[in-house]
């Protein structure tokens, strides 16, 4: 007689470890905001209820959801696993970022804005464990009292270029332990913003600008990291920490006695767009400075800004600079490339896609040939490669 066949069925009790809530909540919703999700529209694109989102943000999701809720925000499934040493990009909030266009933006535009600063945090991390990064050695805290021209003034004499023409702005913050990154689309509704996180400051640069406007804008950010580092505080808001922030990147870009000595009284168009080149500004920038600095009466710099927009300078830079490149993404690129350490594999450590880290590193990241996506050759060395980014103190007089 043969032994009995038992058929095992699925239990309609699903265990506990079936079950189990392993996804990190915090995630789920930092990863909702930087799409520019509701609960509501999350829960559509999902097939649940918004209270089931809502729980998941609460309590977490089951591991069963990491796929669809990847695939639905744009992030890869490792997103939702945090690691012990990761940054804890949560921590991160709207009340902490200075936005330079926070009129414009919309609350979910700026929590979307947010949401990329974190990713920018995750791949910063990824980048400083296998990387040495400059140290920030910007004046931040300590409250020096600076006034926005003491405070660029000082820079100046830090930086050693006295009141000659900046060279470029991103290979200048990033030698001096600024962490910039670029912002992906969003940044057309808030622009550039920047904020500390754990001592170390960070600037979303929106490259849809021209070169010369991302500079203004880096110096812009500059600014609020020396002069505003306390001003969530109840006295900010007697201060308009943007003007404050503005005029700290005038005085940075453009000096006083050297824009006087550059720009004439009563200046022409020509002058104007002769002192843009000379600073690297826009030339809307160089004619207010011009104005500001009594180079043009009122009548002038409204006959000037006519002008100058009829030329098309208004939304461009005819003719304009190069833009800029970080010094930090191209030489993570290099390395990456001659260890074959693929972008599919920062991708999964990091648990943001190809994509979000193309676009937080100026389109640098996919300029590695990612082969099959995984990683070939020793990705992880004994010792990091190290990173030295030097600051040209060579200028013409």
């Amino acid at each position: 007689m043969g032994a009995t066949r038992v058929t095992t069925l699925p239990s309609p009790f699903p265990r506990v470890d079936d079950v189990r809530l392993s996804l990190d909540p915090e995630r789920i919703r930092c990863a909702r905001e930087t799409a520019g999700l509701s609960k509501v529209q999350l829960a559509e694109r999902l097939g649940v209820t918004s209270r089931t989102v809502a729980n998941y943000e609460e309590n977490g999701a089951p591991s069963s959801q990491s796929a669809l809720l990847a695939d639905e925000l744009g992030v890869v499934p490792s997103f939702f696993t945090v690691l012990p040493d990761a940054p804890l990009i949560e921590d991160l909030t709207e009340s902490q970022v200075w936005f330079r266009s926070l009129r414009k933006s919309t609350v979910r535009q700026r929590r979307s804005a947010v949401g990329h600063g974190r990713n920018a945090l995750l791949f910063f991390h990824w980048i400083e464990r296998h990387f040495r990064l400059p140290d920030c050695l910007l004046p931040i805290g300590g409250d020096m009292g600076w006034t926005p021209r003491e405070a660029a003034d000082a820079l100046r004499g830090d930086w050693g270029y006295g009141e000659n023409p900046l060279p470029a702005m991103t290979e200048l913050a990033e030698a001096h332990g600024v962490r910039l990154f670029s912002l992906p689309p969003v940044g057309k509704e808030v622009d550039a913003f920047s904020f500390m996180f754990d001592g170390v400051p960070y600037v979303a640069v929106d490259t849809a600008k021209t070169a010369e406007r991302a500079r203004f804008d880096i110096a812009h950010e500059i600014g609020h990291l020396l002069l505003h580092v306390d001003s969530m505080s109840e006295d900010a808001n007697s201060r308009d920490v943007e003007a404050e922030a503005h005029e700290f990147a005038a005085n940075l870009l453009m000096p006083e006695r050297r824009v006087k000595a550059v720009v004439p009284c009563h200046a022409g168009v020509a002058d104007i767009l002769k002192g843009k080149r000379y600073f690297k500004v826009s030339a809307m920038a160089m004619a207010r400075r011009a104005h500001e600095l009594g180079r043009l009466s009122d009548w002038e710099y409204r006959r000037t800004c006519s002008a100058l927009t009829a030329k098309g300078y208004r939304a461009a830079e005819p003719g304009g600079i190069a833009r800029e490149r970080s010094e930090v993404f191209s030489f993570v690129e290099r390395t990456n490339r001659s260890k074959r350490v693929f972008p599919g594999t920062i991708s999964e450590e990091t648990g943001l896609t190809v994509r979000e880290l193309h676009d937080l590193s100026f389109g640098t990241i996919l300029a590695v040939s990612d082969g099959n996506g995984g990683l070939q050759g020793n990705a992880r060395t004994q010792e990091r490669p190290q990173l030295t980014l030097h600051v040209n103190t060579r200028f013409n007089e």
